[in-house]
């Protein structure tokens, strides 16, 4: 039996333990411990006072720089979501922490499954996109939130800190530390839904200052039929002094976790938006499939030693590891005859049928692994020419990137449904398949020396240049590429607290990989750049008030209508046989442009309300694509318009009682490349509350939050960028409560 089956009384334990929780609250009457101390700034500073903590404020350090540059100096747009506003939102996945940021949206982030997200309107590549303390990680895995104290957007090119990445950016995860008069803690969680949730964090007795450890378990109950699930989770994080010049951190953290996910929506005939469906509805729902199967661990260490106070040496190193057993019913296309050939021939082959009928499959792939391993040597340095000063940093960084798949994944078409029509039983297919062992699919191995220079003039003007001389090889491609990637940019301060910069810069990106449905049939498609021109201005004074424009080019790919073979179709992969006219073939051809503006907003923004608001605007064009219908449209699934807030407000004379509204609003998006069929734009509404019965300095918090509180109806994403053509819904109301105790 599952290790988590005592979650059969999960109520009963849940109240018995914050009734308990409140007993030894109330019989503490002495004065509440001091603020802990940190060596950095803490978000877990006490107010007194009648005013709210300041802990909606980041930490001023960031991944976004190689050298400690405070986040108001990084001449790049980063944006910080702390632990408080997770704490205070319950978040448990990324999807629950990305919402804060108006510049990230979804993009293939279904119920029960790892997210994929974009920034800026780029996908985000899973390879390279996603961070633990600055060094990349395999993107396939949701990782746990417990032992983060805070996750970073780095949005735009940030190869010079992040290597071959993302066009958009990346986002990064920060771990806790342990800290001098650390406390143990306990989080009790549950929701409408009867999902149970309990984790601890604790520094360990006689190694108080080194060793933090978090544990975590969840029985997960969604929104979605048949898509219940459950997860455990452990995590270590050290600090060590090695010596009153040397210091070392680590990181680990493993997960397991086992849930059912949905697949989507398809378009009707690829013209119509499905209407009425509802997001309860697991499409292809049948009782025999197997659930999806997560193991995932990261481990990180950084070692720095200072051998004076203005050079430092670090050598940092990573190892990340997703395995995954995936298992999904898979609605896909259209319905199709015994000899399966298709019930609606005029309709395209990769959506449903107009009438709403589908096509599901058995889809297994165990054994799917994916390795990031990433190991970097810095040198930083300062020193002084006349009245110029310079902050240097030189080094190199090794990548690797594996992929196991199964070169014989099960894909048997079980049997017809309809969208308007309960889910119809179907046995396995007989013979039951076997998907074959796993195998090398991609490699990736990339080396690079870094350079940068930030130059203080006078007058509080910093220029700084710099770059990556790059290698790349990969398993998909014959002949290495080496090239540089430069990064240039320009800070300026006319008064305190005011930053107004400038940046350039060109990024080497993986290639995607083509739809299973195309000639191409799974190819990845070489290495692209892209290019980004930025201005922008940040402001602190209690609250850290950013705003930038952007201008960011890249290939566009598409499923391209073919008349003869090409330069990336020479035959057709996918049935053994010659191009033939009107054939499609995932490709590169012309521009997408994006142009945008951000602003965000992060911190106290008075004595009695903190703050988290964002809002972007992104006009993503695609240009000379070889399709006339495709030219000077909208990218599919960007909003031209998105913003997001979230404030937490202290009640007047009600003390340690505070209220949390939150809204977002985002405009309509493109289903479609030729902007032809397009979802609508929605508000959400969103209203918490927190509570702590002896005020700030109280050891018991009480938290309840409402997501999604007009229940509205709305489509979250219709990510198809990189051929993927389904569409999802988003949640309906969700209510949640946790309480967290410090002892």
């Amino acid at each position: 039996m599952r290790t988590l089956t005592y979650f059969s009384r999960r109520h009963t334990l849940f109240a018995l333990t914050l009734l308990a929780a409140s007993i030894a609250a109330a019989q503490n009457p002495a004065s509440p411990d001091p603020p802990s101390q940190k060596p950095d700034r803490v978000t877990t500073t006490v107010v007194v006072h009648g005013e709210v903590k300041d802990d909606y404020a980041s930490d001023p350090r960031t991944a976004a720089s190689l050298d400690g540059t405070s986040l108001q100096e990084t001449p790049l747009s980063v944006t910080s979501v702390t632990g408080a506003v997770m704490g205070d939102q319950i978040s448990r996945t990324l999807s629950d922490v990305v919402k804060n940021d108006a510049s990230v949206g979804e993009d293939y982030a279904p119920v029960g499954y790892y997210g994929d997200f974009e920034i800026r309107g780029f996908p985000l590549d899973l390879a390279t996109g996603l961070q633990i303390n600055g060094l990349t990680i395999a993107g396939e895995q949701d990782v746990p939130l417990e032992n983060k104290q805070r996750i970073e957007v780095i949005k735009g090119i940030a190869g010079l800190e992040s290597g071959i990445a993302s066009s958009g950016g990346v986002i990064n995860y920060a771990t806790d530390e342990p800290y001098r008069g650390l406390h143990p803690s306990v989080d009790l969680a549950t929701d409408h839904r009867g999902s149970s949730y309990g984790s601890t964090q604790f520094p360990v007795p006689g190694l108080r200052d080194s060793v933090l450890i978090t544990t975590a378990v969840e029985d997960i109950h969604t929104y979605v039929e048949h898509a219940n699930g459950w997860r455990g989770m452990g995590a270590a994080d050290g600090r060590w002094q090695l010596g009153s010049a040397t210091q070392l951190t680590t990181d680990f953290e493993y997960q397991h976790k086992v849930q059912r996910s949905e697949a989507g929506y398809q378009l009707l005939g690829g013209t119509t938006v499905p209407s009425p469906v509802y997001p309860s509805v697991m499409l292809g729902f049948q009782p025999w499939s197997k659930p999806n199967t997560f193991d995932a661990f990261n481990a990180g260490s950084k070692l720095q030693h200072s051998f004076s106070p203005n050079w430092i040496a670090r050598i940092a190193a990573s190892y990340s590891h997703s395995l995954i057993d995936d298992n999904v019913i898979y609605p896909y296309g259209p319905a199709l005859d015994s000899s399966g050939n298709s019930l609606c021939p005029d309709s395209p082959y990769y959506f449903f049928c107009p009438d709403g009928s589908y096509e599901i499959y058995d889809y297994r792939s165990p054994g799917e692994l994916r390795i990031d391993a990433t190991g970097e040597a810095l040198l930083i340095g300062h020193f002084a020419t006349g009245k110029i000063s310079h902050d240097v940093v030189g080094g190199g960084s090794l990548f690797h990137r594996s992929v196991d798949l199964s070169p014989s994944i099960v894909y048997t078409a079980l049997g017809v449904e309809n969208i308007y029509q309960p889910n119809i039983p179907y046995a396995p297919e007989y013979p039951y398949q076997q998907a074959g062992p796993s195998t090398l699919a991609d490699f990736n191995h990339q080396s690079s020396a870094i350079l940068q220079e930030r130059a203080h003039l006078p007058r509080n003007i910093v220029l700084q240049a710099g770059g990556r001389f790059v290698r790349v090889s990969d398993f998909n491609y014959s002949n290495p590429r080496t090239l540089w990637l430069p990064q240039y940019a320009i800070t300026y301060s006319p008064i305190q607290n005011l930053t107004l910069y400038s940046n350039y810069g060109s990024l080497l990106s993986l290639g995607p990989q083509a739809p299973w449905w195309v000639d191409n049939s799974a190819l990845f498609l070489t290495p692209f750049m892209t290019r980004q021109t930025e201005i922008g201005a940040k402001y602190e004074h209690g609250i850290l008030l950013t705003a930038d424009y952007f201008r960011m080019r890249q290939p566009f790919f598409y499923p391209r209508i073919i008349q003869s073979a090409d330069s990336f179709c020479t035959t057709n992969l996918l049935y053994g046989v010659d191009v033939a006219p009107g054939d499609l073939c995932f490709e590169s051809a012309g521009h997408e442009t994006h142009d945008g503006f951000e602003f965000n907003a992060q911190g106290k923004a008075a004595g009695w309300m903190q703050l988290s608001a964002s809002a972007a605007t992104i006009r993503a064009i695609s240009t000379n694509t070889g399709t006339p219908a495709y030219d000077n449209q909208q990218v599919i699934n960007v909003p031209r318009f998105h913003s997001a807030l979230f404030a937490d407000v202290l009640v007047p004379h009600g003390r340690g009682l505070h209220l949390m509204p939150g809204w977002s609003y985002i405009s309509r998006k493109q289903a479609t490349r030729d902007d032809t069929v397009t979802v609508g734009g929605y508000n959400l509404f969103n209203l918490g509350a927190r509570y702590t019965p002896r005020g700030e300095a109280g050891h018991l918090t009480f938290h309840l939050y409402a997501d999604n509180i007009l229940n509205k109806r709305y489509w979250k994403d219709t990510g198809a960028s990189y051929g993927d053509t389904f569409i999802h819904q988003g949640a309906p109301t969700t209510v949640r409560l946790s309480a967290h105790y410090t002892f």
